[in-house]
């Protein structure tokens, strides 16, 4: 199947769906052609609209503007909103909502959004990467069609994918203080935390304040860090995308970084360009956005949310390079908290494509 017929035989069928039904769903892998399938039934099923297309991330109101001019829809009236201003949208009706990564939507987010699609006409929710759970949370939302990475492997569509998790150690040489001025390593401030967090929890006791500070530790550990740059230095010649999840360590690889405390978006702009092979990301460029002519995405840092860390691997999975095995990994401390949570992040990957080391000091 090429993607023209895809897209048309989507398209199709949303149009059909929507004579009848209110709300409902694509859940599409990426580089299926998700805006541009939005677009066409827009186009089909009204003839000047008021259209309200919601998303997490400003990068995207970018990509809308452009495939909206791209594919001639010029009738209707729309307006944009990032998920963080939805509440400004509550005295609003539309004709349709269009929500772009809906999985995305934070539990006071997904209330606004509720308000919203209630006092209008019909809701289309997209997102390449829907779990269970999110589901759940839209019980009146149906499924409209579903196109998976693997189907889009096996068409051609989409390059083919392997995972590598990388399992380090925390470093026990290099000393600093903690709170409270005793000279430590990481790994010893990494057990500290582990331990009370174990009390609290058999205690009934609130612990999150304790999990994210040992979650910046990790994020942050000179163990991940050393091995990050060796990795680096073996893919020096590649097009290599490092999300870290902090700004300071974004900024501290030695590559160009971008993330919300950068200056300008210069280094962003000019990957984009190939000026560059790497750049390192903090929590910005996670969802809808495809780099060209990737090579890798390494994931520093990752959440129990299974859709976002499929969505941040996927964007190593390429168009352009059908018969190229994207390369796809994820580094993470050898402590137990850690790596329940890298098995949760990937579990909605192919589990056949995944692959464990154990890295040696």
């Amino acid at each position: 199947m090429t993607q023209d017929e895809l897209q048309e035989g989507i398209i199709t069928k949303a149009v059909k769906f929507f004579e009848k039904d209110r709300w409902g769903y694509l859940d599409l892998a990426m580089r299926s052609g998700k805006t541009r399938i939005a677009i066409e039934i827009m186009k089909r099923r009204y003839h000047k609209p008021y259209i309200l297309v919601a998303y997490p991330d400003n990068k995207l109101k970018d990509t809308w503007k452009d495939e909206l001019e791209k594919w001639g829809f010029t009738n209707g009236l729309i307006d944009f909103v990032n998920f963080s201003s939805l509440k400004k949208q509550l005295n609003n009706s539309y004709n349709m909502v269009v929500c772009d990564e809906f999985h995305a939507l934070s539990p006071a987010e997904a209330v606004y959004m509720e308000d919203i699609i209630k006092r209008s006409g019909q809701t289309l929710f997209l997102s390449g990467t829907i779990s269970k759970d999110t589901k759940e949370k839209w019980p009146q939302f149906k499924e409209i069609a579903k196109y998976t990475t693997l189907d889009g492997i096996a068409d051609g569509i989409l390059a083919d994918y392997q995972i590598s998790v990388h399992v380090v150690a925390l470093d026990n040489v290099v000393k600093s203080p903690n709170k409270k001025g005793k000279m430590l390593t990481e790994k010893q401030k990494y057990d500290n935390y582990s331990y009370v967090i174990q009390q609290m929890k058999q205690d009934g006791r609130n612990f999150m304040h304790l999990a994210l500070a040992r979650n910046r530790l990790s994020l942050s550990s000179i163990g991940k860090m050393n091995y990050l740059r060796k990795l680096l230095k073996k893919l020096e010649d590649k097009r290599v995308i490092v999300f870290t999840g902090l700004a300071d360590v974004a900024d501290s690889i030695g590559i160009p970084s971008y993330h919300s405390r950068s200056a300008s978006d210069d280094f962003y702009v000019d990957f984009f360009d190939r000026k560059f092979n790497h750049l390192a990301l903090a929590a910005m460029g996670k969802v809808g956005v495809t780099y060209p002519a990737l090579d890798s995405v390494i994931l520093m840092n990752f959440t129990y949310n299974a859709e976002e860390s499929s969505q941040i691997l996927n964007r190593a999975i390429k168009l352009d390079y059908k018969s190229k095995v994207a390369d796809l990994h994820v580094i993470c401390l050898n402590e137990p908290a850690e790596l329940k949570k890298v098995k949760e992040s990937l579990s909605m990957l192919d589990q056949s494509k995944i692959n464990m080391y154990e890295v040696e000091d």
